[in-house]
């Protein structure tokens, strides 16, 4: 699969959420998402938000980029 051009990996966030609207061409960055928690809460509320037409997809970012595991 090909990466969209909005493909742009941040340290500490496993998921990277794209949108892309009712008369777009290509999926453009729109948020970050920590766990999958955090990515849904976020996608819910998005959905709420931007209204029909809107379609959203996430991509799960390499290992490397995931939040870092904190020893005690």
């Amino acid at each position: 699969m090909a990466r969209p051009k909005a493909y742009d990996p941040q340290d500490g966030y496993r998921f990277q959420i794209l949108c892309i609207g009712p008369r777009g061409r290509e999926w453009e960055h729109c948020d970050y998402a920590v766990d999958s928690a955090d990515k849904k809460h976020l996608l819910e509320n998005y959905w709420l938000a931007y209204g029909p037409g809107w379609a959203f997809k996430t991509i799960m970012l390499p290992a490397k980029f995931w939040p870092k595991k904190q020893l005690c």
